[in-house]
C-alpha cells in the first residue's frame, strides 16, 4: 500500500520528520523501563542540561535545548511529578526561579547516561539505513533553518511562483 504522505511530496517533509520523530519517542518510551530510566523520553534533554549546567531557569533551558518555553515548561511539570527537579529561587534575583535537579533527578541522570550507549548505537542503525552522512546532512539542513528561516523561504518561493515565465 502506497503511504498518502509519501505520495504528497517534499511539501510535507515537516509530517514526515514529525511522523519518525514520534516512532522515536514512543521506542524510546517503551524501552525506558527496560534501561530503568522513568522519565518520559522528551525530559531527557532538560535533565541533561541541568546535569551539565546546575540549575537554569525556564527561559536558559528553553535557549539551551533550542526548544519552546511552553514546552520546556511541560517538561519540567512532568519531571516535577516524578521528583527529578525542584524550582527554586533564584540566588542572584529572588523574582526569577530556576530549576535543579533533586537527589532522584541525579540518580535519574545516571540510569538516563548509561541509556544513551544503545540509544545512540540504535539511531545510528536507522541513520546509516537511510544513507551516509545522514546525521551531519540533518544538522546542516538545521543549520540553514536557522540562517534562513523556512518562513522566509516560503515567502521567496511564492514570489517567484507569482513571477510570469518568459517564454523563449
Amino acid at each position: 500500500m502506497d503511504d498518502f504522505i509519501h505520495a504528497q511530496g517534499p511539501a510535507f517533509l515537516a509530517h514526515l520528520l514529525r511522523r519518525i520523530a514520534d516512532d522515536l519517542v514512543q521506542g524510546a518510551a517503551d524501552w525506558y523501563p527496560k534501561a530503568g530510566v522513568g522519565a518520559p523520553p522528551r525530559t531527557a534533554s532538560t535533565l541533561l542540561a541541568l546535569d551539565a549546567n546546575g540549575p537554569l531557569g525556564v527561559t536558559a533551558i528553553a535557549a539551551l535545548v533550542r526548544q519552546s518555553h511552553p514546552l520546556v515548561i511541560t517538561w519540567i511539570r512532568q519531571l516535577e511529578a516524578l521528583a527529578c527537579v525542584e524550582t527554586r529561587a533564584d540566588p542572584h534575583d529572588r523574582r526569577r526561579s530556576v530549576i535543579a535537579l533533586t537527589r532522584k533527578g541525579r540518580a535519574e541522570v545516571k540510569r538516563l547516561r548509561a541509556a544513551l550507549g544503545p540509544m545512540e548505537q540504535a539511531s545510528r542503525e536507522l541513520l546509516d539505513a537511510a544513507g551516509p552522512d545522514m546525521f551531519d546532512a540533518l544538522w546542516r539542513m538545521e543549520q540553514a533553518g536557522r540562517e534562513r528561516p523556512f518562513a522566509q523561504r516560503l515567502e521567496a518561493c511564492s514570489r517567484n511562483a507569482r513571477r510570469p515565465r518568459k517564454v523563449p
